[in-house]
């Protein structure tokens, strides 16, 4: 089957935090549980350009490209495949609310409307990636400084295991829950050397948050990315 939307999701920078399972369990869809590494429980801040949307075979003829961030957390699910790696966005923030009115539309997402802004430059020694979004009249930021070269994480490392996950979930009530793929080439990862992160956690995101973000992350790192194709939904 065609995918429902196809989309390059490129510069990546991502950010990992530690976070508990009771926090998780409050956003975890029905029929699916949550995701563990070494018994540890995590989520990630992504910042990344989402360009030249096709919904259906069809070009979207508005933003065309855009900087987006999302929240998002690990979980698994059982099909008639087996087991499922898969992730859940808490929320994603996108410059226009048209675009989260499409994300919700088409695949239930919880999106928010924030002015947004973002930089990418390179000099053969670094790169450096900054996602900024304004709440409050203050603008947060992501800002990432990674090496210049990819290389591929250990397996089993946190690394590897926030990327390898190609499966979503999004719950649309309390017993419903739909699944979607999402298909692209391995991205390859660049090793991140700092990273800079200003979010006003509470307002974002819930009072509930607040703490999880004054610690530093576990993990930081970039991707390339690539041209994405994501699934038709369906019912778990």
């Amino acid at each position: 089957m065609k995918p429902l939307l196809t989309a390059g999701w490129t510069r990546l920078a991502v950010a990992t935090f530690e976070a508990d399972a009771q926090l998780l369990t409050r956003y975890l869809p029905h029929r699916t549980e949550l995701n563990d590494w070494n018994g540890r429980y995590y989520m990630s801040l992504l910042g990344f350009v989402f360009s030249k949307p096709v919904i259906a075979g069809i070009p979207s003829p508005f933003y065309r490209c855009f900087p987006e961030v999302n929240l998002r957390f690990y979980i698994r699910y059982r099909n008639s495949a087996g087991w499922q790696n898969a992730v859940v966005f808490i929320k994603e923030i996108a410059p226009s609310p048209l675009i989260g009115l499409a994300a919700r539309w088409l695949y239930h997402e919880n999106f928010i409307s924030l002015p947004m802004k973002h930089h990418f430059s390179t000099d053969g020694s670094q790169q450096r990636i900054a996602y900024y979004w304004k709440i409050k009249n203050e603008w947060n930021h992501l800002k990432l400084v990674a090496a210049p070269a990819p290389a591929e994480p250990a397996p089993g490392s946190l690394e590897a295991f926030a990327r390898d996950h190609y499966h979503a979930c999004t719950r649309s009530s309390a017993q419903r829950t739909h699944a979607f793929r999402i298909e692209h080439q391995p991205w390859q990862i660049y090793p991140g050397r700092s990273c800079s992160l200003l979010l006003d956690a509470a307002a974002v995101y819930g009072k509930a948050f607040g703490d999880y973000f004054r610690q530093p992350p576990c993990s930081y790192f970039s991707m390339d990315g690539s041209g994405t194709d994501i699934s038709y939904p369906s019912l778990l």
